[in-house]
């Protein structure tokens, strides 16, 4: 399955921005924001690993380092064949002076140009690099107009290791989304069941500790959550429980997260907060089928 979502995203990968181009002119791998930021080759990045990444999710294979290598294999090749379907389209048009793209036309590869001679792949990728303009805009509003081919190169560098680095993050935020059981070799599921305000978490986490083990599990959870949330209430501040499970082996935990307000007054998960306790499998699990959709 990896294989076969793998190819189809690769396609996509190249495709999509190749398509843009000729239809618009516009370069998605040189879209950047900030000045630097290569949001564009990321976006291609990610998308062009995404089908292998999920791919392997699916099939419940553990994304190790040797996929994450393979990913960047992907990215190159992704990058390659855009710059030369991209080459193989450029054609130059005698009457308006202009680069045009398309399959009928006199091909940029019959011209020759001082410093660089014929329009090869490599030379006219050159050429473009070392002598595109750059434009550095803001609110639609040009503040500056840049040719180097120093700068050139390595806003080039920039944009390449962008599609490398989506690629990558696509991995890893798949890879992110679920334990693996190493036991049963497969993905666990993870279910969000229940939240708690922050002010309660003390007295919440002791009384789980305590009762954890109790036979009545599924009891004390529906007394715990009455006790400690109110049903309707928007909460500010909060934990918010995942129960994480393996069908085959039968085994299951709670895996807590922080949610808190930051200094810009946004509710964002605190990374550095990690919380997980095992709790009984069956008697979880009852309780999840009967009270959560």
């Amino acid at each position: 399955m990896s294989i076969i979502l793998g190819l189809l995203s690769l396609i996509v990968s190249i495709a999509l921005p190749v398509i843009i181009m000729v239809f618009t002119d516009f370069q998605v791998i040189h879209f950047s924001l900030f000045f630097i930021v290569p949001v564009g080759a990321i976006a291609v990045g990610y998308v062009c690993g995404f089908g292998f990444f999920k791919g392997l999710f699916l099939s419940h294979k553990k994304i190790k380092g040797a996929h994450f290598f393979i990913g960047v294999l992907m990215a190159i090749i992704c990058l390659v064949s855009i710059k030369y379907a991209t080459y193989y389209l450029t054609c130059f048009d005698e009457q308006t002076q202009d680069i045009v793209y398309t399959l009928d036309g006199d091909h940029i590869s019959n011209y020759e140009i001082d410093g660089y001679g014929t329009m090869t792949f490599f030379n006219y990728n050159k050429y473009l690099i070392e002598n595109t303009p750059i434009t550095f805009s803001r609110r639609s509003r040009t503040l500056a107009e840049v040719s180097n081919p120093t700068f050139g190169w390595i806003i080039a560098i920039i944009d390449y290791l962008g599609i490398i680095a989506g690629c990558l993050l696509s991995g890893s935020s798949i890879k992110g989304k679920s334990e693996y059981c190493d036991t049963c070799n497969k993905y666990k599921k993870s279910k969000k069941i229940f939240k708690i305000p922050k002010a309660n978490g003390k007295a919440f986490f002791d009384e789980l500790e305590t009762l954890v083990k109790d036979m009545n599990m599924d009891v004390f959870l529906e007394e715990i959550i009455q006790k400690h949330v109110s049903k309707g209430e928007k909460l500010d501040e909060y934990y918010e429980c995942h129960l994480v499970y393996c069908e085959s082996c039968r085994t299951a935990s709670f895996k807590f997260k922080l949610f808190e307000r930051t200094s810009k007054n946004k509710i964002e998960e605190n990374s550095s907060f990690n919380y997980n306790i095992k709790v009984n499998y069956d008697l979880v699990r009852s309780y999840i089928d009967q009270n959560v959709a």
